[in-house]
């Protein structure tokens, strides 16, 4: 009996010590986007004219820590894409001013507003991906959304078309994504316009919105692409 139990106490021993000795990598692997691999940066702005405000504004993007050439690359051209869209809702801003002074900022109790939001979501199989989220208010009945993806060899920096981003064809990642969308808009048809399903059909394949994030590839459909503002954006996902 002692020496069943003395066995017992070895095997609990040495399963124990294996599963702690299992978690660090396990960790590892979920914190290949992590603060190991990229620092966050943000940038905000208020511009006031006249003591009133014009405009607000706040973008967040990753650096990614690599010093590798390619990495310096895709950081220049994230912070690039973030940096746009601020600047071209700030030169709406001062457009406005310029041509009526605070009047409608006054009268409307509202200014330009703009959030941009860039997460690194995927590094792995010689690619680095993200997902970078726009938010922008121009004074209009509401703001406008967008979310967009992009994709970059580790080896050189260059962007990875939707076509080449997974292992399938272009052709085949577009069968699989209507395939989804007709499912989705077939469970709730009033929720889509009655031509979504032609719009996705004639969507050139790189015309598409897609990141990857851990086994998937994310695809997303902006608000009015497929369906009414209020309904919402609509986002699949398909198994790498």
């Amino acid at each position: 009996m002692k020496k069943l139990l003395s066995v017992f106490l070895s095997l609990t021993i040495l399963l124990s010590t294996a599963a702690v000795l299992s978690v660090p990598a396990s960790v590892s692997a979920a914190s290949k986007t992590g603060k190991k691999y990229a620092s966050y940066k943000t940038v905000s702005k208020t511009i006031k004219k006249e003591g009133v405000v014009i405009l607000t504004g706040k973008i967040k993007y990753p650096v990614l820590k690599s010093k590798s050439k390619a990495a310096k690359k895709v950081n220049k051209k994230i912070k690039k894409y973030v940096k746009s869209y601020a600047d071209q809702i700030t030169k709406m801003a001062k457009n406005e001013y310029s041509n009526n002074g605070t009047k409608n900022f006054v009268a409307t109790r509202q200014h330009y507003q703009y959030d941009v939001k860039a997460k690194f979501t995927y590094n792995k199989s010689g690619k680095y991906s993200f997902r970078i989220s726009y938010y922008g208010y121009t004074m209009g009945a509401h703001g406008y959304e967008h979310v967009e993806g992009c994709t970059f060899k580790k080896s050189s920096g260059k962007k990875i078309s939707n076509a080449k981003v997974t292992k399938y064809s272009g052709e085949k990642l577009k069968s699989k994504i209507v395939s989804k969308m007709e499912k989705k808009i077939a469970e709730e048809p009033a929720k889509y316009y009655t031509w979504a399903v032609n719009t996705i059909n004639n969507r050139d394949i790189n015309a598409f919105n897609i990141w990857l994030k851990g086994k998937y590839a994310y695809v997303h459909f902006d608000p009015y692409d497929i369906s009414s503002y209020v309904a919402g954006p609509t986002e699949i996902k398909i198994k790498l």
